[in-house]
């Protein structure tokens, strides 16, 4: 579907007139960080699609991997989702990942001095590869709790799935979408 030089996604149809405003404003106050995004995906989006397509997700879900950390392996939001694809720790440990400790306080070690025989966990939301095929699981996970509707998926992965079917309760209609 396109509209005024945007080419929509078919799996996102019906939210076009929404999204124009944002799209425009976007488009012409974050140029350069669009610009950057679009050349790291050319190396990133090739490496996310075949383990998408394996979990039956749509290629068009790799741009979250964009959208939530600009391709950057060690970004940590403020709600504390770290890695590539901005996974929270619950999510993370259900979907077999191995996250790093929290970082101990001064109180913490006088109490319990590190040793070197403690040997450090690597964080697996900070690699491509282990991340990717959570968040797949994960949103093919979704697509089944939200009977496939992928703007709902989408929503999802952003609040929460408990969030969307908060908001689905709320809205008072039979079918949300």
């Amino acid at each position: 579907i396109k509209e005024a030089n945007v080419l929509y996604p078919s799996i996102f149809a019906g939210a076009e007139n929404e999204s124009m405003e944002y799209i425009e404003k976007l488009s012409e106050n974050r140029k350069a960080y669009l610009t950057r995004i679009y050349k790291l995906s050319k190396k990133y989006f090739p490496k996310v699609a075949p383990i998408l397509k394996k979990q039956n997700i749509p290629a068009e879900f790799a741009v979250l991997m964009a959208l939530e950390s600009g391709f950057n392996s060690n970004a940590v939001s403020s709600a504390g989702a770290v890695g590539y694809w901005q996974i929270m720790d619950d999510v993370a440990k259900e979907y077999g990942l191995k996250i790093a400790a929290k970082e101990k306080n001064k109180e913490d070690e006088k109490v319990k001095p590190h040793t070197n025989k403690q040997k450090a966990i690597t964080d697996e939301r900070k690699n491509f590869v282990r991340s990717t095929h959570a968040a797949a699981r994960y949103l093919k996970d979704r697509s089944r709790n939200l009977n496939g509707n992928w703007l709902l998926i989408a929503a999802s992965y952003n609040c929460g799935v408990g969030n969307v079917w908060d908001a689905m309760e709320k809205c008072g209609k039979s079918n949300p979408d």
